[in-house]
């Protein structure tokens, strides 16, 4: 869990408030998503390397005129035979429909992409115009080539914009899931039951070539739901093209290349790669959108090494389960059944001279949204920055395009297995993390070794230390004991609190400086005789150990100690009330187990000595004097 976790958890709640009152139906589908996104902004296109012109081959000699010489062809199309992939999709990524279930395949875009959408909007005022359809299949070559040239001019009009996107039938998921049913059901089932991947060889600087797969979902039904879903995976074969040197996994806007250190990709026949694409959120608002939204909420899409628990994978920094292979035959896509379409490069394509090629290429070249704009989501709800809920641009204008892992919008997730003893022991006291308890492997991101400390906590990979740290430790999540000694034990037993019960201990820290303070609450040893409150206010130097996973600690402090005496007065049912303060000293010692970079779960050990009350307490010593065990946690911020 990352150090927002608290923040993260916070806003769940509130989203899971939003989502069962359909908040993220409240702006209007047509001009809504005018308020959440810019109409006259969209990536650049991606260009190629120089040496891609050793790949492709020479441009003229490409008689279709995608930039593929017809005497590299058949090898390109070998190559990425070769290696193509093996998917096992996610559970509960499936819809039924008359007896029959059928899982979210990756599919033919183009089929997705049958028709053009452009919605004009006016600019003075800001709102929408009006909306026209082009059939793109029925458009004549030439025409394809007028609307290409004019979706990529970056000149926009003074009064007038457009919003180009292709369009899923439906405005949430329930209705996609009821429209992909049809649709696999229907007179195209067989287009539509056809796994589809555009394959597109790359060149890395140092001249190695990447083979991009990319992968298109026709919408997205997780946390951020969006129609059409673009992902994708590279993988690096060897210099002799008959091994895999390695693979590069993208999901949420992070990758994982591998092999790293231990961890190899999983491999069939030595050359396809096994994907295991994402994915369940297990998060606060899981339960409630699928009950009363009739979302699913299992298919991210994400692609992953390895099935698990990813940590803060995914958006707001939540964990994503991704599942493994199972007996069901429908979630195991096996390389042998994608229909693989060999992808040019843009930047080679001649459409001007040979206009015939926009019918197969016309959709990688458009810089256009697949999907309608934006769909009903929590990121929709809060009209906040993307989280999800915007339909993607085509993998030209992607930021993965022709790059390798990781990279620019492609921050690196260094693989590293929790071992299973740990990995359950630590689930015990995170009572914040129920939703995932026990799940099992547990994969976290290790920015260890990467590079030096200093760097780590200037980019935000790493928590500040030393006296640039600063943190809060708290019982509100855990256990606080407190053990009476001297006079103070005659009278009074021991305080046992759990969470807010019978206690309450917060400190805040800077650097080698804390600041403590809470209530704890002792009852007297004879049955309804009296209660006992002591509520310290303690300024404290802290010495820490050095960073690890378990970093001890020793602290020693001064300030005041408020107490409260409420005693019965015998015979009678009324108290008695005495309060008053006092100078008072604390010295612990403890340590920090690291859940966490930057949370940890803290045990120390604390002793008490301050003035206490005098005799009218019921008290023959003036010292209060008690030490207490503190099981909280940590967090550094």
């Amino acid at each position: 869990m990352s150090s927002t976790s608290l923040i993260r958890m916070g806003i769940l709640c509130l989203a899971a408030i939003v989502a069962l009152s359909g908040c993220a139906r409240t702006l209007d589908r047509r001009t809504g998503y005018l308020q959440l996104i810019r109409p006259d902004q969209r990536p650049p296109m991606v260009m190629a390397r120089s040496e891609a012109d050793s790949l492709y081959g020479a441009i003229e000699e490409s008689a279709r005129g995608d930039g593929i010489a017809e005497s590299r062809r058949p090898q390109l199309e070998s190559l990425v035979r070769r290696f193509a992939p093996t998917l096992v999709l996610p559970q509960g990524d499936d819809v039924s429909r008359e007896g029959r279930r059928y899982q979210l395949l990756p599919t033919d875009p183009r089929l997705f992409g049958d028709t053009l959408r452009l919605d004009q909007i006016t600019t003075a005022p800001y709102r929408f115009s009006h909306s026209r359809a082009i059939a793109i299949r029925a458009t004549s070559p030439e025409s394809l080539v007028q609307l290409l040239e004019s979706a990529l001019e970056y000149q926009s009009a003074t009064d007038e914009l457009a919003v180009w996107y292709f369009d899923f039938p439906g405005d949430s998921p329930r209705e996609w899931w009821d429209a992909y049913a049809r649709l696999r059901s229907g007179p195209d089932s067989v287009a539509w039951s056809l796994p589809t991947v555009w394959a597109h060889p790359s060149v890395e600087a140092g001249g190695r070539i990447v083979l991009q797969y990319w992968y298109f979902y026709p919408f997205n039904d997780y946390l951020g739901n969006h129609e059409g879903d673009w992902e994708h995976v590279n993988v690096v074969a060897t210099a002799s093209g008959d091994s895999i040197e390695e693979v590069h996994y993208f999901f949420h806007n992070r990758s994982v290349r591998l092999p790293h250190g231990d961890y190899k990709p999983e491999l069939v026949d030595g050359t396809h790669p096994v994907v295991h694409v994402g994915g369940r959120a297990n998060d606060l608002v899981n339960i409630p959108m699928r009950l009363f939204k009739g979302e699913k909420n299992a298919g991210s899409h994400g692609n992953y090494p390895y099935p698990g628990e990813w940590e803060a994978a995914a958006g707001l920094g939540h964990t994503e389960s991704v599942s493994e292979a199972d007996a069901d035959s429908t979630r195991i896509v096996d390389h042998s059944r994608f229909q693989i379409v060999l992808t040019p490069e843009p930047s080679r394509i001649d459409y001007r001279r040979n206009p015939e090629v926009l019918r197969e290429c016309v959709w990688l070249l458009l810089p256009v949204r697949w999907g309608f704009p934006s769909a009903p989501s929590l990121g929709g709800a809060f009209r906040m920055i993307d989280v999800g809920n915007r339909a993607p641009f085509g993998p030209a204008y992607n930021s993965g395009w022709n790059r390798p892992a990781p990279g620019l919008g492609y921050p690196s997730f260094n693989v590293r297995r929790v071992p299973r003893v740990q990995s359950y022991l630590e689930d015990l006291v995170q009572p914040w993390y129920y939703l995932y308890a026990f799940r099992y492997p547990r994969i976290v991101s290790d920015a260890r070794g990467l590079m030096e400390r200093r760097e780590l906590e200037r980019l935000g990979l790493g928590p500040r230390s030393g006296w640039a740290e600063r943190g809060v430790g708290s019982t509100i999540f855990g256990a606080h004991v407190a053990y009476p000694s001297g006079r103070f034990d005659e009278g009074y037993r021991n305080s046992t609190g759990f969470l807010l019960w019978r206690n309450f201990w917060i400190k805040a820290r800077a650097g080698g400086f804390e600041l403590l303070g809470g209530y704890q609450r002792f009852r007297s040893n004879e049955q309804g005789a009296g209660t006992f409150f002591v509520y310290p206010i303690v300024a404290q130097a802290v010495l820490r150990g050095p960073e690890g996973r378990v970093r001890p600690f020793a602290s020693l402090g001064v300030g005041a100690y408020g107490w409260e005496s409420r005693q019965r007065v015998p015979g009678t049912d009324y108290r008695a009330l005495h309060s008053g303060w006092g100078l008072g000293r604390n010295a612990a010692v403890g340590l920090e187990y690291y859940l966490r970079p930057k949370l940890a779960l803290e045990v120390s050990l604390r002793f008490h000595d301050a003035e206490g009350p005098s005799d009218a307490t019921g008290m023959d010593d003036r010292r209060l004097r008690f030490t207490t065990l503190w099981v909280g946690h940590y967090l550094r911020l």
